[in-house]
């Protein structure tokens, strides 16, 4: 099961239980971090809470990281309901026994005509991670359902001790997908935060003091995002923007967006990011133990926080990434479960709707008005990385071609968005293409005539040419309108949510080979340079990096021999390849927002996607636009005839 169903004295006992098999001083260390832990997230909880406008009550709990998710049916078309997933938090980390939850809803503040009553999710950790916390969480969630189509909805969470929250509200979705007024969405990922979860045990166990803090802190990049460089022009020493995670969902607001992807790497509770079991021990290094991996649950409540001004008012629907793969609430392969994903914290904490494959919680499909959009789990097919590889047996794969298939068979879905973690197009340092999702989805999508791709893993933007079956069709400079019916697909990388940026493709050498065979010359000796709007290199056009969109030395990861990483995960290889589709590269913090104007049938239909930096420098402006394109269609003549 994803959750271990205890109660509060049951969980009480089981950590008894913990504490009893340890010594003496470290029965001493867990007691006090366990209580220490429930009033450090407490207070917490009790600021957000406030600053949303709740009224506490007479226990003591306070909610807090509302968020909302859309409740689609089984083939992906979007009930008239809402689910509503909300934080509760103590200042004993407990909840009285007796305890009720509700969400009322009405059409105005204050005119609350329906009662929908809350499950009460205690969300706890299999084992006591070494050197961390023993996790204890609690999360109400509901659906509220038999709403009207298109219609605003105002609602509030209470509980039955007199504690209510803020009001909040939210728009359902239309009930005609095939003509309906122009809309927009929003997308982004890798985002994490920038605060870190207070550890109570640092304030007053200084070992090492060189290391800790007094007020109980971890140190910068730990178990936050903050691990900016200093020449970062945003996020660095004289930036423009020193808290990019949090800014990109408040920019994100200024769209109005109908709803949000977050394409995978959420909030980074676990930091190391390749689903091992858990252990902090080494912590303070930033490095977990060999085989091992570091993992925090408390920033989880920092990050629903952190999102709760938009997550509060619009549905955000997730992605799975390889930080997502998480070590402590069973479902993952080094705990004897299956499947084997990790994912078992995650579906307490989020709404993932329910309409795909059973084994694979994070893939899943839904409409809106004209558009189809499929949430797809790389960590099944990705080379790069291997821990999760395969674990569906197929079953999503499948999954995905039978969804693409009917979706192009129907008249009302114009366009086709898919959205995952690891790119199957992407020219940066760390991570670039995965062979793994490229050879499993760029056929499907190209048979299928998937219009845009969005992805993330590489921190920082990237935009693809159209492509088919493998190959660059035409080239799509910035305004540029692509046809993807006969010109393929767009795949946009937009793993610049937040956390630190990644360097592109270093100069050709040792570290960075091209193909055999292949010689560089001209702008191809240098290294990756940006590629955007208004972007000029220094020191002039190709005389200090390649700008242009060839390039000789990306690679892509292929399946490799098995090898298990120094980390202790299984890997795959780097195999050099040739480029000629990386059109627009922007190294820092930004989002995509996409308009879509729906038609009527025979009539032109459009979703134009603009890319939004974050406090470009120099700009002098909050965001700024770097790139658009607009994807074309005829309304009602997507179908594909295979």
């Amino acid at each position: 099961m994803a959750t271990v169903k205890l109660t509060v004295d049951e969980y009480s006992d089981a950590n008894a239980r913990e504490l009893a098999r340890q010594g003496v001083s470290r029965r001493t260390i867990l007691r006090t971090a366990v209580a220490g832990y429930a009033y450090a997230q407490f207070q917490l909880a009790d600021a957000a809470f406030a600053a949303a406008g709740g009224t506490a009550g007479q226990a003591g709990v306070v909610v807090a990281g509302r968020h909302l998710s859309f409740v689609p049916g089984a083939d992906g078309a979007l009930k008239p309901a809402m689910a509503v997933t909300a934080q509760l938090a103590s200042k004993t980390g407990t909840l009285p026994p007796k305890l009720r939850a509700y969400v009322d809803v009405g059409s105005a503040p204050g005119q609350y005509g329906t009662r929908v009553e809350a499950d009460i999710r205690h969300l706890v950790g299999r084992y006591a991670i070494p050197g961390g916390p023993i996790g204890s969480q609690f999360y109400l969630k509901a659906t509220i359902d038999g709403l009207r189509p298109g219609t605003v909805h105002h609602y509030r969470v209470r509980l039955s001790d007199g504690t209510v929250s803020g009001d909040a509200h939210f728009t359902t979705a239309p009930a005609d997908r095939a003509v309906h007024a122009p809309f927009t969405f929003t997308a982004f990922a890798d985002v994490g935060t920038n605060t870190a979860p207070t550890d109570p045990r640092y304030a007053w166990n200084q070992n090492p003091p060189s290391v800790t803090k007094a007020d109980g802190t971890w140190p910068a990049g730990v178990f936050d995002g903050n691990a900016y460089l200093p020449d970062d022009p945003v996020a660095g020493l004289h930036g423009t923007d020193k808290r990019p995670a949090l800014t990109q969902t408040l920019l994100m607001a200024t769209q109005r967006p109908v709803f949000t992807l977050l394409a995978g790497d959420i909030c980074y509770a676990n930091p190391s990011g390749s689903g091992l079991p858990a252990d902090d021990t080494t912590a303070l290094t930033r490095v977990a133990p060999k085989g091992k991996n570091l993992y925090n649950p408390y920033v989880w409540d920092v990050f629903l926080n952190q999102i709760e001004p938009l997550a509060a008012y619009t549905p955000w629907m997730f992605a799975t990434g390889n930080h997502d793969m998480e070590p402590l609430y069973g479902n993952t392969r080094f705990l004897g479960d299956s499947p084997a994903h990790g994912y078992g914290g995650l579906v307490e904490r989020l709404d993932f709707p329910d309409n795909g494959p059973k084994t694979c919680p994070s893939v899943y499909r839904f409409t809106y008005a004209n558009v189809g959009v499929i949430s797809i789990d790389a960590n099944d097919l990705s080379h790069e990385l291997q821990t999760n590889t395969g674990y569906s047996g197929g079953a999503q794969l499948s999954w995905v071609k039978g969804t693409l298939k009917k979706w192009r068979a129907d008249d009302d879905i114009d366009f086709i968005v898919a959205f995952f973690h690891h790119c199957a197009y992407s020219t940066t340092d760390s991570h670039a293409s995965d062979g793994g999702v490229r050879d499993a989805l760029d056929p499907l999508f190209s048979k299928y005539q998937v219009d845009l791709v969005v992805q993330g893993h590489n921190h920082l933007l990237e935009r693809t040419d159209p492509i088919r079956y493998g190959k660059r069709t035409r080239s799509a400079p910035d305004g540029s309108t692509i046809h993807p019916a006969t010109d393929g697909v767009t795949y946009l990388c937009v793993g610049s949510g937040g956390r630190a940026r990644y360097p592109f493709r270093r100069a050709p050498g040792p570290q960075a080979p091209p193909p055999p065979k292949v010689t560089p010359k001209g702008p191809q000796k240098l290294a990756a340079g940006q590629r955007y709007r208004g972007y000029r290199p220094p020191g002039g056009p190709n005389t200090k990096e390649n700008n242009t969109e060839n390039i000789v030395n990306s690679y892509v990861w292929a399946k490799g021999s098995g090898a298990v990483k120094p980390a202790g995960q299984p890997a795959g290889s780097r195999v050099p390849e040739t480029i000629d589709w990386s059109q627009v590269r922007y190294d820092a913090y930004a989002f995509m927002a996409v308009d879509v104007v729906p038609a009527a049938r025979g009539a032109r239909t459009t979703l134009t996607v603009r890319c939004l930096a974050d406090a470009l420098p120099g700009s002098k402006q909050p965001f700024t636009e770097i790139d658009r394109i607009t994807l074309a269609r005829t309304a009602g003549k997507s179908a594909v005839r295979t």
